[in-house]
């Protein structure tokens, strides 16, 4: 059985942002640190898309694959997605409501 770790690798990368706001990082350290988290999101979520689609491919060839796994693996490769379009859409809409602001 395939253990369920792509979505939570995923926000494992992503939870460190609560760490940014309350330290006392230059700008370019906090923005390298989100920069590399961000990158190591992306990483994660391709990784576990290029998972469900081996187990795809591997059951579509006749593999011994089940159902079940390619099942929850295309499901957790859809989570991380969401997750991370989620994300992507607050980041714009905080960088719209920061691009507003009076000065």
């Amino acid at each position: 059985m395939l253990p369920i770790s792509g979505v939570g690798g995923a926000a494992a990368g992503l939870s460190g942002m609560g760490s940014l706001g309350g330290s006392s990082m230059s700008a370019g350290a906090a923005s390298e640190d989100f920069s590399a988290m961000f990158s190591n999101a992306l990483e994660s979520v391709s990784a576990t898309e290029r998972n469900a689609d081996q187990m795809v491919s591997a059951l579509a060839a006749g593999e011994d694959v089940q159902l079940s796994d390619v099942a929850i693996a295309t499901t957790e490769a859809t989570l991380a997605v969401n997750l991370l379009v989620t994300i992507r859409d607050q980041a714009v809409q905080a960088y719209q409501q920061i691009a507003n602001m009076q000065i």
